[in-house]
């Protein structure tokens, strides 16, 4: 699935998206989605949330993309 990510600066044609606690710091960003392409490639900040629930919740919308048979995502 192609990824546009929150900030406007990647695609990414991405298998994985994980939550993961931002360990860089940032008051506004403690949580982020990672976007994991598959195979080799580098893995990109998709997008950054302030708390765990948000990012989860964000998740979820790309999961239902993903079962709706998206090819494509957004993150806003």
């Amino acid at each position: 699935m192609l990824i546009y990510s929150q900030d406007r600066k990647s695609v990414v044609d991405a298998a994985l998206f994980t939550v993961e606690r931002n360990l860089g710091g940032g008051k506004d960003a403690k949580y982020v989605i990672l976007a994991k392409p598959d195979g080799f490639g580098a893995v990109v900040i998709a997008a950054a949330y302030p708390d765990e629930k948000t990012a989860m919740d964000a998740l979820e919308k790309v999961y239902a993309a993903f079962a709706d048979g998206a090819a494509a995502y957004k993150f806003e």
